[in-house]
């Protein structure tokens, strides 16, 4: 079975995609560049892609940004907006004599072309790991850029004033689990809901390494706290999962989105199968865009998230009898009257996700099950559980787009993402609750012309 691409998630027409990079709004579009492989659908041969859009829901593809060179992969990195709308990107020239170090370069045509520094690299270590450039504008001025030290477990800052100039201004780790690199930091800083005051979120993902990995996989986490100095501080030094679903990677978040609005945007798979995800000729998709918060929950400061969906939705009349595999499904069951509600989504031949709301344990559950779930790796199926965090909430969204799965609960604070392997056909939607009342199901269609006939970006 090739699972078929999304109507409205970032995906190419063709070839590999993964971490997004680059990030920025300028002139009325979004803009995303992205790790990608020109010539095949495999990792290898990293460049940035780029697509643009006016929603965050349609995209363009445009030709490969920054094309590898020999001895030289384009990793990792971001982008910013200047003076005279000049764009200024950073990213990991992965050298392959062995050094990973941190390059830029420039585009005047609102990145269609660009222009790499004849210094390069401009910030460089010595060392094998240190990669994945985040810089960020300071609110006092000035610039901030965050890079990892992989192996090591830390995020390296360094400050400038001139996008030219840099100094190295603390680091921040290791902490948590040891047997796993660092790699796309992140720092953001966000509202918390009903104040006027705001925190400082690092964002940060992990990938399992070694003979004895976790067969869970990579994932992504978050950390509270401020910025002090050019460094960052946390209220507590521990590792949140941002999303409990097992296909969530590398999210950061763009620069100059209208009224400081954090919007990320995430890779969504995971580095324990992706090379085995049965699409063709594409392989590789974003997350749908989220806006991001904070929200104090039983003392705790807590990350939400806010998928932007499409607004012309049209309501499915007889979901029993089969929906399109790319639609929105609100689920609003009452805790005290429905029980433990299960929702199950079959597909094509044996192919099911299931999904149990039980609201004495507090709990959301998400199930892959089926031959070619069973058959894609030994670490597909299988049930991935989120506790949750709102006292009484029980509704839910979930989008379906093709092979994308994302349940969003708790008011944004609680989040399951999963590659499905529900095909291509029609999608059957069965909910069953244990208590008195059945829940109450919307379901709406995604448009079936959303990325449809989109043309694969030229060669640069």
């Amino acid at each position: 079975m090739s699972l078929p691409r999304p109507r409205v998630h970032l995906a190419p027409a063709r070839n590999w995609m993964n971490d997004p990079n680059g990030l920025v709004h300028i002139h009325g579009r979004w803009h995303a560049f992205f790790q990608y492989n020109p010539e095949g659908n495999d990792w290898g041969n990293m460049s940035w892609g780029h697509a643009s859009s006016s929603d965050l829901l349609h995209w363009e593809e445009h030709p490969v940004a920054l094309p590898h060179r020999p001895g030289e992969q384009i990793f990792s990195g971001s982008v910013v907006a200047g003076p005279g709308s000049t764009l200024t990107a950073f990213y990991t020239s992965a050298y392959a004599h062995g050094i990973q170090a941190q390059s830029r370069a420039t585009s005047v045509d609102g990145g269609l072309t660009w222009t790499p520094d004849a210094a390069n690299p401009v910030l460089d270590r010595g060392s094998a790991d240190f990669r994945d450039p985040k810089v960020i504008a300071l609110p006092d001025g000035g610039w901030l850029m965050l890079a990892v030290e992989a192996v090591e477990r830390r995020v390296v800052f360094y400050a400038s004033d001139d996008l030219d100039t840099w100094r190295e201004t603390g680091a921040y780790g290791p902490l948590g689990p040891e047997d796993v690199v660092w790699e796309c930091p992140d720092l953001v800083r966000l509202e918390i809901e009903g104040t006027d005051a705001t925190a400082w979120v690092l964002l940060l993902s992990t990938n399992p390494v070694g003979d004895d990995a976790d067969p869970s996989g990579s994932a992504m986490h978050y950390v509270v706290g401020d910025l002090v100095d050019g460094v960052f501080r946390a209220e507590e030094n521990a590792l949140v999962p941002v999303d409990h679903g097992r296909d969530l990677y590398a999210g950061v978040t763009f620069h100059g989105a209208p009224g400081g609005t954090a919007v990320m945007l995430a890779w969504m798979s995971n580095w324990r199968y992706a090379h085995a995800v049965p699409t063709a000729p594409w392989r590789g998709a974003m997350s749908l865009p989220r806006t991001l918060g904070l929200r104090r929950i039983a003392g705790v400061l807590r990350l939400v998230q806010h998928p932007v969906l499409p607004v012309d939705l049209d309501d499915v009349p007889s979901p029993a009898a089969g929906v399109t595999p790319h639609a929105v499904i609100e689920v609003h069951p009452d805790p005290a009257a429905t029980g433990i509600l299960r929702l199950r989504l079959e597909g094509a031949t044996d192919a099911a996700v299931e999904i149990v709301h039980d609201p004495a344990t507090r709990t959301l559950a998400v199930s892959r099950s089926g031959e070619v779930a069973r058959t894609l790796h030994p670490d597909f199926a299988g049930t991935r559980t989120a506790p949750l965090l709102e006292t009484g909430a029980g509704a839910f969204t979930i989008v379906l787009d093709g092979p994308l799965l994302e349940v969003f609960a708790d008011r944004g604070a609680t989040v399951l993402s999963h590659l499905v392997t529900l095909g291509g056909g029609p999608v059957t939607v069965h909910a069953t609750a244990e208590g008195s009342e059945a829940p109450a199901v919307r379901i709406v269609a995604l448009a079936d012309d959303a990325q449809e006939g989109l043309a694969a970006p030229a060669a640069a």
